[in-house]
């Protein structure tokens, strides 16, 4: 990106508005880290990330401006560290809960089969929620440890950005589509062992496009059809660590609840690759369709411009 100098004062507030909804957040799951705070926390930090992440590779790495952006990635990643295992057991849990609806909504008639994936649905969601507790507590414990240092990393951004914002930006849109597809072409080919890894990789795509989105609507469409592909590749990965889950000790009374979860995560599985191939296919064409326009407009001769033909014409007349 290239950081320009403050354009005026609705631009100038936007990082320090995001700075200053992070440092809340911080302070709400300091004191109770609900599902939403987490959840909210989590998002905003990463979206922070990439975008002085990207302010960063513009920047000399011995500016103060590069050192207050590494001081508060090495911060921002500790949280993140934190916070990670707390919104996966949020999720997993949520997951079998609705899970656990739509097997108790199938019929009048249940069959035993559901039963006992419904009894192993309360055992592990049991043990997710005491799991949760443990991992909110270690949570809170490094926000306390640590939540001096990640406010003045975050003031420290604030001071040494103050005066430069992201603003908008020509071929943005296409910038973050080719990114997208430079990351996909680094697997050969998507499999159980890499595609959440892939689902990682682009999550910096997503967010500068969402933050883009509201100047840009090339930007906004490519930040939805991204988090399109990431939520498929989600919805596969919980169902795959709840299976993992389920089968942790071989406990009997989970195996029907565990071969459920493996159907359900190999149909996810195919889902999601088909997601990333037509998403693929979009931006490809968005790519596309864009170099063609560029092309065209090589060829239309600026204002004032006249073809030979034009010119014989206008000296006829």
């Amino acid at each position: 990106m290239n950081v320009r100098k403050r354009a005026g004062v609705v631009a100038a507030t936007t990082m320090r508005d995001r700075l200053a909804a992070w440092r809340e957040l911080l302070d709400l799951c300091r004191r109770k880290a609900t599902r939403k705070r987490v959840h909210a926390l989590r998002v905003i930090t990463l979206r922070l990330q990439a975008e002085l992440d990207r302010d960063l590779n513009d920047l000399p790495r011995a500016s103060h401006q590069a050192q207050a952006i590494l001081r508060f990635s090495k911060q921002a990643e500790t949280l993140r560290r934190a916070l990670g295992p707390v919104r996966e057991f949020d999720v997993w849990i949520g997951k079998l809960r609705g899970l656990r609806i739509s097997l108790s909504e199938t019929t009048d008639y249940v069959p035993h089969s559901t039963h006992d994936c419904i009894s192993g649905i309360d055992r592990l969601e049991n043990r997710l929620t005491r799991k949760r507790r443990t991992a909110e507590k270690k949570l809170v414990t490094q926000i306390e440890k640590s939540g001096r240092h990640l406010v003045k990393a975050g003031e420290h951004v604030e001071r040494e950005l103050s005066d430069f914002v992201l603003g908008e930006e020509a071929g943005i849109a296409e910038e973050l589509a080719r990114r997208f597809l430079a990351i996909q072409a680094e697997f050969s080919t998507f499999d159980e062992t890499n595609l959440h890894e892939f689902r990682k990789r682009i999550k910096s795509v997503r967010y500068l496009a969402e933050i883009h989105a509201g100047t840009d609507r090339a930007c906004a469409q490519i930040a939805s059809q991204v988090k399109k592909v990431q939520s498929a590749i989600g919805e596969w990965h919980d169902w795959q660590e709840l299976g993992r889950e389920a089968h942790h000790g071989n406990h009997a009374k989970t195996k029907p609840l565990a071969e459920l979860l493996d159907t359900v995560s190999a149909e996810s599985f195919e889902t999601a690759l088909s997601r990333v191939q037509s998403v693929s296919t979009y931006l490809q064409e968005r790519i596309q369709k864009s170099e063609d326009l560029q092309v065209e407009n090589r060829k239309i001769p600026a204002r004032g411009e006249l073809s030979p033909l034009a010119d014989s014409n206008k000296k006829l007349a």
